[in-house]
């Protein structure tokens, strides 16, 4: 959505459409696979340790969506971000802000969608294991 021209209501429609459903299956699939690394892990080891698993991965998961907020406010503001003052609701941005939300919001997320299937693809739970 962040490179489709003002005005365009369709193509953002059919955009945002596809990105829900996206991020439905990026949400959804890694906590249907903590089971099945939870139910490996007891047949290596015996023990059943869902919830330290499940807790390492909320933490991961969490730490994250922080380091994430960190890095997109840094860039902010090293593009020029000016955030609106008690007087002004809506202060006017200098075209590298722009640029920076773009470049955060439509084409970052996909090159590391993109760098998660190469991780995934080394997943050794398979249907057959």
């Amino acid at each position: 959505a962040a490179f489709v021209p003002r005005n365009e209501i369709v193509p953002l429609l059919i955009l945002s459409v596809g990105g829900g459903l996206g991020l439905g299956v990026l949400y959804l699939a890694p906590y249907s696979m903590v089971p099945d690394v939870v139910e490996e892990d007891e047949l290596a080891t015996g023990e059943r340790r869902e919830g330290a698993f499940f807790a390492i991965f909320v933490f991961f998961e969490r730490l994250a969506a922080g380091l994430g907020s960190l890095f997109s406010g840094f860039l902010l503001g090293l593009s020029g971000y000016s955030p609106p003052s008690s007087g002004s609701s809506d202060p006017r941005q200098p075209q590298q802000v722009s640029e920076v939300l773009r470049l955060l919001v439509g084409l970052l997320p996909p090159l590391v969608l993109a760098l998660s299937w190469l991780a995934l693809w080394a997943y050794p739970i398979t249907r057959s294991r």
